[in-house]
């Protein structure tokens, strides 16, 4: 792979950012795309991790053609379980079913979408379930001034993983984490959850710490999230130990890519080695992003995972 701005044979311009991961697509349309552009995107999506494709004009219903693409979608009504009695006649909801609202917007009082203005922290959507998702697309329908806020960062988890130091690797090797789905991303407890059960009792599956990219065959840190998760094997102190370490490792900047957010954006990620957060954003400004995924696949790690080399963008940066 070379990780330069490139023409493909379709006219198709992969342009790498200058950060850990990511790369902007120029010259497609993703309304109309046939078979051979559309390998030559998930090509890109596999070497560069996250694409940013500008000034895109989609519908829910192109997002949904989109998504397919590139897997079998997961509906929103199995993701979000949403009071749609109360928001009847929002014209928002009149969506298919495989498109999550993310939005601060109320109507009659209530929220048309979830996440709402405030902060997000750092996670992988989805690491509470036995398969986490593997694409994520966001679609920018309305965005806030820029200077309102509301950025998005993603994090290159093949390259907080090759920085770890061997014996790192070594100790975390075997390892697996609990994900307790306990509170959300914007920090909100589950309904019948609370921060006070013992996570060791709490429910959720258990992911490897280091896990195996079922299509590149690189080894990415798989954390999840940091709130409602336990080393399995662990004393719950040397639990938080070794997860406020790997966690502090893992969010340095120099694994990251920051996204500021213009109408008509049009993002996707590889959930599996990707981290993300948001910063807040002005509660007077109007947000809409349409958000669609597909099914992922049970995290494992390859016996001869130690012995796998890195994936190309782990260890370089574009100038």
């Amino acid at each position: 792979m070379t990780l330069v701005a490139q023409t493909q044979q379709t006219g198709l311009q992969v342009v790498p950012e200058k950060a850990a991961l990511g790369a902007e697509i120029l010259g497609v349309n993703l309304r109309t795309l046939d078979d051979a552009t559309f390998a030559e995107i998930h090509r890109a999506w596999l070497d560069h991790v996250m694409l940013v494709f500008r000034g895109q004009s989609m519908d829910a219903q192109d997002l949904v053609n989109l998504v397919r693409r590139f897997g079998t979608p997961v509906t929103s009504s199995n993701l979000h379980k949403r009071d749609l009695k109360e928001r009847a006649g929002n014209e928002l909801l009149q969506l298919p079913a495989e498109v999550t609202i993310v939005s601060n917007v109320k109507q009659n009082g209530a929220s048309v979408g979830i996440l709402g203005d405030g902060e997000v922290v750092w996670h992988s959507d989805f690491s509470f379930k036995e398969r986490p998702t593997a694409a994520r697309i966001l679609v920018a329908m309305e965005v806030p001034p820029q200077h309102a806020g509301g950025r998005t960062y993603f994090l290159n988890c093949y390259a907080a993983y090759d920085a770890l130091s061997p014996g790192m690797k070594q100790r975390v090797s075997g390892m697996t984490i609990k994900q307790a789905d306990i509170v959300d991303t914007a920090m909100k407890v589950r309904p019948g959850m609370s921060l006070d059960k013992d996570i060791r009792s709490v429910p959720g599956p258990s992911h490897p710490v280091i896990s195996t990219h079922p299509e590149t065959g690189h080894n990415m840190l798989f954390l999840g999230r940091r709130h409602g998760a336990y080393v399995n094997g662990c004393s719950l102190e040397e639990s938080e130990a070794l997860l406020n370490e790997l966690w502090d490792h893992c969010t340095q900047p120099q694994f990251w890519y920051e996204h500021t957010w213009l109408l008509g954006d049009v993002v996707v990620w590889d959930n599996r080695a990707v981290l993300h957060r948001r910063d807040p954003f002005d509660s007077a400004s109007r947000r809409i992003l349409y958000a669609a995924q597909v099914e992922g696949h049970k995290p494992f790690e390859a016996p001869d995972a130690l012995g796998r080399p890195a994936h190309p963008r782990a260890t370089l940066q574009v100038a």
